[in-house]
């Protein structure tokens, strides 16, 4: 039996969405401990922000594995290259590999804390600057 495009994209959905709160988590955990390594004036404004957050993801990467688990799917093993993270993913019965490059996560990751936050990305100021030559 083949597997329905339908039901892919939502077994692909999930992984992605699971290895991003994962990286998040990750970069969540670093940047608190270097909150509290180093002392300055915002620490106390900051620290219950990275803790919701990390609160946050917590709940939801569990929601996002049963998810992927419900519908069939599960993480086998995932791998840090030097370029990309590789995931090896178990759907119905097929093995499925999927990489996901790192500039990407990172970007992925950042928009995702930001809609937590309720915060927009800014454009970045190559973008919103007009070129105004000759």
């Amino acid at each position: 039996m083949l597997v329905a495009p339908e039901d892919y994209r939502r077994f692909a959905d999930g992984v992605k969405r699971v290895v991003l709160l994962e990286v998040l988590e990750k970069a969540l955990e670093r940047d608190r401990v270097c909150l509290n390594r180093f002392p300055f004036r915002m620490r106390r404004a900051l620290v219950p922000l990275f803790e919701s957050a990390s609160d946050w993801v917590f709940r939801e990467l569990g929601e996002q594995r049963r998810v992927l688990r419900q519908i069939g799917g599960e993480i086998i093993e995932v791998s840090q290259l030097e370029d990309c993270r590789k995931v090896r993913a178990r759907f119905r019965g097929f093995l499925y590999t999927h990489r996901y490059m790192n500039g990407w996560l990172r970007s992925e990751c950042e928009d995702l804390l930001l809609s937590h936050w309720g915060v927009k990305r800014r454009p970045k100021e190559a973008d919103s600057c007009k070129y105004h030559g000759k």
